[in-house]
């Protein structure tokens, strides 16, 4: 065998995913996003029961973003110091304990201290990334991280799914469910997922590992897709956060307000047509549309999904409005994680991640709470326009400050460290 044909090998084997690591983190995901799947459909109404009000209802999810943004950044540099799956084991744990927490709700305090504690959880998303990040090539880094959010659209599929049979019983049994596909999630993590190999540093190496991870976010590259991101998930936040309690007043399904049966379809659409998305389509954008403008792409998705969304009196309508808007959705999480990675040194990944995951969940603190007030006012207008404008603003940027000539998740890496 000649050297350039031994070379042609060693690259197409370089280019191939390990999917013997890449399958436990899928099931890891998967049964993580079913638990989440499980309970969001159903979450807006068990609050209506307690009677609180969408501005309530945007507290609640904020508290659980704080949570999360002050997780995010340690734990993704505890998962870079002691391993990705120690993270995902004491993630689940935690989902364990707030999701018992709210099952037992009797009061809204007990709900928001509930969610607070979810929040926590936000290392299994970080640490699943930076564990796909390990164990991939930058030449199939958006393949691997494709897996990680096709987990993500399975596991919602299914956690919504079965929470439209099981709210029709009561909305307690949903979150019941979470609790054992959590505890079953532990298991998983504990004896299906490779340990890691953990590079440790020294006391001394502190500082420069500080210098190093300022120099990385410090890429003019890395500061647009930041900024990027956190339009992105400010305009999808205010959406996602009051859909349902805008749906509810003002959408009737086969004769009938929408409730928890009729929101855990949408959430269950949103899975098929992201996991979709990741097999079929991820790839082909990527090979003939750049950076700047498979970007620019997702954001025109959510805007016309948004729109489509607030106009809607028919089931076709809406259907179009979502699958606009889980296309874009979709899209968007393995473009901007690829984008990211391929500028971060290995041993920096959990920490960038985490970081990059905490800046979004300020963006989650604020997005609800700032729909749900408006919404609170009756002014609906004004909640679609803010969620547009926000989008808008990002596909700007995108066009005006991102590279035009690089391929979607190819970005070329930054300069050394």
């Amino acid at each position: 065998m000649s050297v350039e044909t031994g070379s042609k090998d060693a690259a197409g084997a370089s280019d191939r995913l390990d999917w013997r690591l890449m399958l436990p983190l899928f099931a890891i995901v998967s049964l993580y996003a079913a638990g989440i799947g499980a309970v969001l459909p159903i979450l807006p109404f068990y609050m209506r029961q307690m009677e609180a009000s969408p501005f309530v209802f945007g507290l609640v999810l904020a508290s659980e973003a704080l949570s999360q943004s002050a997780a995010s950044p340690l734990l993704g540099q505890l998962s870079d110091r002691f391993g990705r799956k120690r993270i995902l084991l004491a993630s689940h744990f935690i989902a364990v304990v707030s999701l018992l927490l709210l099952a037992l709700a009797q009061s809204i305090f007990t709900v928001l201290l509930a969610r607070f504690l979810f929040g926590l959880t936000a290392g299994n998303f970080s640490a699943a990334a930076a564990y796909a990040a390990d164990n991939s090539s930058p030449a199939n880094r958006r393949q691997a991280m494709g897996v990680v959010n096709a987990g993500l659209g399975l596991g919602a599929i299914v956690g919504a799914g079965l929470s439209s049979i099981l709210s029709e019983i009561s909305l307690d049994v949903p979150i019941y469910m979470a609790l054992a596909l959590s505890a079953f999630g532990v298991t998983v993590t504990m004896f299906g997922l490779k340990g890691d190999t953990v590079v440790r540093q020294p006391a001394a190496e502190a500082d420069r590992a500080k210098i190093l991870f300022r120099a990385t976010v410090g890429s003019p590259v890395i500061r647009v897709l930041i900024v990027v991101m956190l339009c992105h998930c400010f305009a999808f936040g205010m959406y996602t956060s009051q859909l349902p309690n805008f749906l509810a007043d003002h959408f009737v399904w086969n004769g009938r307000a929408l409730g928890p049966r009729e929101f855990s379809y949408i959430i269950a659409a949103d899975g098929v047509i992201n996991i979709l998305v990741q097999l079929f389509l991820l790839r082909w954008f990527g090979r003939f549309f750049s950076e700047q403008g498979l970007i620019t792409l997702i954001f025109a998705l959510i805007c016309t999904g948004v729109v489509s969304a607030g106009i809607a009196s028919s089931i076709p309508v809406l259907a179009f409005a979502i699958l606009c808007i889980s296309t874009g959705d979709a899209l968007a999480k393995p473009t901007y994680l690829a984008a990211l990675s391929v500028h971060v040194p290995p041993g920096r990944q959990g920490a960038v991640m985490g970081a990059g995951q905490a800046l979004v969940a300020v963006t989650d603190i604020v997005s609800p709470v700032l729909a749900g007030f408006i919404l609170g006012l009756g002014f609906y207008a004004a909640w679609i326009g803010a969620v547009v404008a926000i989008a808008i603003t990002g596909a700007m940027i995108a066009a005006t400050c991102l590279p035009r000539h690089a391929a979607a998740g190819t970005t070329a890496p930054g300069p050394p460290l």
